[in-house]
């Protein structure tokens, strides 16, 4: 039992041992970073270049709203005229469907009266023609019939 207890022990200490020596490897890293990111931001407020850059973008920004609300009046300027361009439209578009359809009704009428006009006579003529037949029909027999 008592062996069993010393490894348990041994097992333990490395562990902790190990433990501690990650926590202090990773608390050495995190602070050299930290000492580069810091120097880093130092060096970024303290550099010329940088803050001619900021101020350039800030222009450069302020530019753009400038150019933005300029371009929003402008079209809400025309908004109204492109409502009033887009009901003239619609209406011209709707007397052109109305005037098409008109005129397609006129030619499908007389079209109607064409075809009444032409098939009338005929249909007269097909049952003249028939009556005839049937009369010479009767009148000469056919040679099948002999």
């Amino acid at each position: 039992m008592e062996i069993r207890l010393v490894i348990f022990l041994a097992f333990t200490a490395v562990t902790v041992v190990s433990n501690s020596v990650l926590i202090w490897l990773m608390y050495k890293a995190f602070g050299q970073i930290t000492s580069q990111i810091t120097d880093a931001a130092v060096e970024f407020e303290k550099s010329e270049q940088t803050r001619t850059w900021i101020a350039s973008l800030q222009t450069a920004s302020e530019s753009a709203i400038t150019v933005t609300e300029i371009a929003r009046k402008t079209i809400a300027d025309y908004d109204p005229m492109l409502e009033q361009a887009q009901a003239k439209y619609q209406f011209a578009l709707a007397k052109a469907d109305y005037q098409m359809e008109c005129l397609a009704s006129e030619i499908s009428d007389h079209a109607l009266c064409m075809r009444d006009a032409v098939a009338l006579p005929a249909e007269k003529i097909a049952a003249i023609a028939s009556g005839i037949q049937n009369v010479f029909g009767f009148a000469v027999p056919e040679d099948d019939d002999v």
